[in-house]
């Protein structure tokens, strides 16, 4: 709580971001791209955002923030699991209907320079 007091009052962006208390959360994730678009001197239209999952569950866990990007939390699973130990999704386990996911890293990329080889692409 203190980290969204220091973000509303201060303007300091928090450690990690909780995604699902944002009214729009799109709307979040793109002034994270259109900032490090600025500062970096890339083009907007030529830059997306690339997902790591950490292996951190707990928003505590994380000491300081990304240069670029952002942490998000707050994001489950619905019809899937996820392993820490592989870092990798697994089939749901049987009567867990919804599983939280760990902290993602929210990192702004020149879209060129994205390799999906072997990653699943999502929207």
């Amino acid at each position: 709580q203190q980290q969204y007091s220091a973000w509303s009052e201060e303007g300091v962006d928090p450690f990690v971001m909780w995604l699902s208390g944002l009214h729009i959360p799109a709307t979040y994730l793109a002034a994270v791209v259109q900032t490090t678009c600025r500062l970096k001197k890339w083009a907007l239209d030529k830059s997306t955002l690339y997902t790591k999952v950490t292996k951190m569950v707990d928003f505590s866990e994380v000491d300081k923030p990304l240069d670029f990007g952002c942490y998000v939390g707050g994001l489950f699973l619905e019809g899937a699991s996820w392993d820490h130990k592989e870092s990798r999704l697994t089939r749901q386990q049987p009567k867990v209907l919804v599983q939280p996911l760990p902290i993602l890293q929210v990192i702004p990329v020149e879209a060129h320079r994205v390799k999906l080889q072997g990653m699943l692409r999502t929207p």
